[in-house]
Formats: structure tokens, sequence, C-alpha cells
């Protein structure tokens, strides 16, 4: 807090100052208690009594706020681990989303009433079991939980702030072995002569490439390079480099041929087709636009949403599904029986490149991700060669015409 009381003198800790300008000319001055502003932790700012007309009221209302809010955590607590955590070059590093995930978990963490007050070295494995246990409900938050805390104390050893790491002993809930179902060849076929052409364009490069919907978008010629493709995925690009994907000699004049060729795209309410292009993408909106990752997906569920062909996908889809779920206990999302996802994609050029022969091992190397997730998404091999592929194939697309 500052000493002086007197008008003009730097605000105490905690006070944010917002001066606005009227259209009249006139300067209005408002004051806020606001103590975590600018960071992830910031809340709702409270109005506090004008400091210049009432000084009395506002350091009077500032000192009771301060005293409500709560103190540091003592040092060697685990409250002031996440603090300090909090101020490093490694979360600082981290993606916005990804921060934003952790703080959740770290808000937990630091809790006075929980354990801010505990010392680091206090907490034990079951203390961290018990804290799991009490989210079973979700799962899928409760082993981030444990990931978080993995991740932080695991910081915090070479630096002498923690012995061990109590997070390590304990292990993740099973969760149910959910992913995005691959698209059968039925699907690929069908979207191929019915979706509109950047969707199109959308569906081969996923294939090719198995990458996320998000790191599709940013691809284009530069970061074409010899039989393949460059890519850094923007999910983990905090923590690997780009790495080059090999693509087979069919893809890569493919991409070659966008790279030259103009997208036509067409609609009722035009005169005449249009042709896009643009030499710096390979996908990229009827305007020319290039697409945000939520603005692909959208384009992609008003193709399924809104149009004939569109909706009588969704229709075979279900059934395809259902039959499948019945069939292969598959446990899959809500999202899933709907409709095939962008991300689906990835499984399909998986299985792809299994059907060329590559084993698991080649196909993570190649694609960048882990033999997990690419054995994940192989559980599919044999049951998307079910019989009554060709037939569902040929119903469609006779069903469409």
């Amino acid at each position: 807090m500052a000493k002086s009381r007197e008008t003009g003198v730097p605000l105490p800790e905690g006070v944010e100052k917002v001066t606005v300008r009227k259209k009249s000319g006139k300067v209005y001055t408002y004051y806020y208690w606001n103590p975590h502003r600018g960071t992830d932790r910031e809340g709702e700012r409270m109005p506090l009594p004008n400091a210049d007309k009432k000084p009395v009221a506002f350091w009077k209302e500032v000192e009771r706020r301060q005293k409500e809010t709560p103190t540091a955590c003592p040092p060697g607590s685990i409250g002031a681990l996440i603090e300090r955590y909090r101020d490093s070059d490694e979360f600082k590093r981290l993606g916005d989303g990804t921060r934003t995930n952790y703080e959740v978990h770290m808000r937990r963490f630091e809790d006075r009433e929980t354990w801010g007050l505990v010392a680091v070295n206090d907490l034990t494995p079951l203390a961290v079991q018990t804290a799991r246990d009490a989210m079973k409900e979700t799962p899928v938050m409760a082993n981030q939980m444990l990931s978080v805390g993995r991740t932080i104390w695991d910081w915090a050893i070479p630096l002498d702030l923690a012995k061990l790491n109590p997070f390590d002993k304990v292990k993740d809930l099973e969760i149910p072995d959910r992913g995005h179902v691959p698209w059968p060849a039925w699907v690929v076929e069908y979207v191929r002569l019915h979706a509109w052409p950047d969707l199109v364009r959308m569906e081969r490069l996923g294939i090719m490439t198995c990458q996320r919907g998000s790191d599709l978008i940013r691809m284009g010629p530069e970061f074409r390079e010899h039989n393949g493709i460059w890519c850094r995925p923007k999910k983990t690009r905090k923590r690997r480099r780009s790495f080059h994907i090999p693509l087979s000699t069919t893809d890569a004049l493919e991409l070659d041929r966008w790279a030259e060729t103009p997208v036509t795209y067409t609609n009722s309410r035009w005169l005449k087709p249009i042709d896009r292009f643009r030499d710096d993408l390979y996908l990229y909106s009827p305007k020319g636009a290039q697409y945000t990752a939520d603005g692909l997906r959208a384009r992609w569920g008003r193709w399924l949403a809104d149009t004939p062909e569109g909706k009588q996908l969704c229709k075979r889809w279900k059934e395809w599904v259902a039959a499948q779920v019945k069939k292969y206990d598959w446990d899959i999302d809500p999202e899933e029986k709907d409709h095939p996802t962008i991300h689906g994609l990835r499984g399909t050029g998986i299985l792809a490149r299994a059907e060329q022969g590559y084993d698991v091992d080649q196909i993570a190397n190649d694609i960048g991700m882990s033999r997990q997730n690419v054995e994940h998404y192989m559980r599919f091999r044999d049951q998307m060669k079910v019989g009554a592929d060709g037939q569902n194939r040929l119903r469609l697309v006779k069903d469409s015409g």
C-alpha cells in the first residue's frame, strides 16, 4: 500500500484505475479492486469509491479488501511452489490453451483449504490418490490433474524445491477406449464425388498427411520438398520441431497441381462459378480467405447439415456406425454417431499406409505420431473391411443420384 493517501500518488497493489473520455469531452475516472489483473487468475473486477472525490471511503474499502485477500503461502508450501512455477519460463512457454488447462488444476493445488499450506515434501501418494478418486466422475479431468502434478513436481526436483514426485506413484484412471472413427472407403468416395471442392481437398490432404485440421489449414507449397511435405504441428510445437512427411508419388503430384490450380466454387446465388487461387495455401474459403480450425469445422458442418448430399451421408453414417457398434462393441463419442469428423481422416490415412505395407513404427515415424496412438487406430484395420462396405457404397451413391 502507498504510504501517502493524497490524490495523484501511486495506487495500492490490486487497484485498477480506468479513465473514460465521453463524446462531450468530459473525462471520468473509475477505480476497481482487481488484484490479479492481466493474469490467468483474473476474476471479476469490483468497483471502489472514487479516490479523488471520496478518499476516506476509498482507502477504507481498499484496506478491507486487502485483509480479505489471502496472503501469500509460506515458503516451502505447495502454494508457494505453484506461484513460482506460474512465474517460470517453463510455464510461460506453454501454449495459451495449455496454460488455461493447467490453471484449473494449479488453483486447486494452491487452494489454502486443500494443499496450499501443506509443505511440498509432505504431500504423499495417498493424498494424491485420494484427490484422484474424488474426481472419478470426470476421469479425463482426474488424469489431467495427475499429469499437471507430475509436470510441476518434475520441474521442481532439479531446483531442489521438492525431493520426490508423489504423482508418479499414482496410476491414471481407466477411461473408455474412445477415438475418432476413421472414414471407411465408401465415405471417402462419397465425399470425393459430392462435397464442395475445398472440402474434397481437405479430405485428400487429411488422408495423405494424417494431420489435424489445425495443421491442414496452414499447409502450402512452401512446405513441399522432395517426395513429401514439412509439418510442425500447432498443438505440439512447443516441444517438437518440424518433421518431413513422405508422400506417395500420386499425392505429391496432386499437391503440386493444387499449387498452380484455382478452386472453382459454385453457388446458386452467383451468376457463374468463381475461381479462387492462393499460392501460399492448399485450403482456402470461397472468399479466398485462410481458414481457422473452427472455420473449417463450421464449413464441414454446413455441408453436412444444409445440403441434400450431406444429410444423406449423415443418415447412412448413422446406420453404418450403429451396425459397427453392435458387431464390434465399439465405445465411441456421441459426436461420432452423427457424422464423420475431420479428425477421423487421421485414422483413415493411417489405415491407408498400413494397407500399403508399412508397419506401426514406420507409420508413427512418418506422420509424427506416437506408436500408441497409431496402434489405437490400427484396431479398426480389420473391422473396416466388412463385406457390407461395397454394397453400402454403391447404394449410397445410387440413392444420392
